[in-house]
């Protein structure tokens, strides 16, 4: 019964009971039973009305398929990017792999046994912080956000995950282009209940972060002519690392920046491509000297 009020709101008796093959009177009867469990089901009488789930004061429990189960457990296994549901998610998830059916059990199990690759200690995105800046911006209000004391106003538009890193998309005050915050640097979230003007947000939010992690504040910017097709060339290379722009003639662009010309030209040689360097000059420098260097070596 719980699953047709949550698929089909409005239900009535006569339905309810015709699809559990019970009387209407045991339909009710089980209605009750729900309210009595914590779910709030509002009954509207007429030819149009019927039973629907409302919110209510308290969580009651929740029904989930297969499915849903395994990509709330995927979830909470995630959730340890967040700094301060570490403890929460890993009791969640034990309370979660009490109540499910045995058959589940299994799938759960080998849930929990993934782990991540230790990486370069980073710090993780603020519970508040990151609470705070989702409801901004589901609600289109503007905060002001502190980072290393330094108070910004922004327009928030969305949030975006990154390798389980956090950013906030957003748009400064009085400026005309939207930007990209690591939310793990942003130290307090205020909301300030009005909306800034700002442009049009971008299409694509996950592209814009793509792109400025790309680019970044680096102290080199490359740019390379590739002689194949983009489609090609946007399958071997990670959004966050370098952007591929479209060009003529099954050839396209690849753009990054990058703080070590020589890092660049043994990352160009692993991709295998033929190139042409456009900037820096001085990244040719670095690519002869690579293979000279293994050349000599091999």
């Amino acid at each position: 019964m719980l699953a047709l009020l949550q698929t089909h709101p409005g239900i009535s008796a006569p339905s309810l009971a015709a699809r559990l093959a019970v009387t209407e009177r045991t339909a009710r009867r089980d209605v009750a039973q729900l309210r009595e469990l914590g779910y709030r089901i509002d009954a509207e009488a007429g030819p149009a009305g019927g039973y629907r789930l409302a919110h209510g004061r308290t969580m009651p429990p929740l029904l989930l398929d297969a499915d849903e189960v395994a990509a709330v457990a995927l979830g909470l296994r995630t959730a340890v990017a967040v700094e301060g549901l570490e403890t929460a998610a890993v009791t969640a998830l034990a309370k979660l792999t009490q109540v499910v059916p045995s058959r589940w059990q299994t799938r759960l199990a080998a849930l929990a046994d993934v782990q991540t690759l230790p990486g370069p200690s980073r710090r993780r995105a603020g519970r508040d912080v990151l609470v705070a800046a989702a409801l901004a911006c589901r609600a289109g209000e503007a905060i002001r956000i502190r980072r290393h004391d330094k108070p910004v106003e922004v327009q928030p538009h969305r949030l975006v995950t990154v390798r389980r890193r956090w950013y906030l998309v957003a748009c400064p005050r009085g400026s005309a282009e939207w930007k990209v915050y690591a939310v793990d640097r942003i130290e307090h979230v205020q909301p300030l209940g009005t909306r800034f003007t700002a442009p049009e947000p971008p299409a694509d939010a996950a592209a814009l972060v793509a792109d400025t992690l790309a680019q970044g504040p680096w102290r080199h910017r490359v740019r390379v002519r590739v002689h194949t097709s983009a489609d090609l060339v946007s399958e071997l290379v990670d959004p966050t690392v370098a952007t591929v722009v479209e060009g003529d003639d099954d050839e396209c662009e690849l753009r990054f920046g990058t703080d070590d010309l020589d890092w660049a030209a043994r990352w160009l040689a692993y991709l295998n491509l033929d190139i042409d360097v456009i900037e820096p000059a001085s990244l040719n420098d670095r690519l002869r000297a690579f293979g000279n260097w293994l050349a000599e070596r091999h």
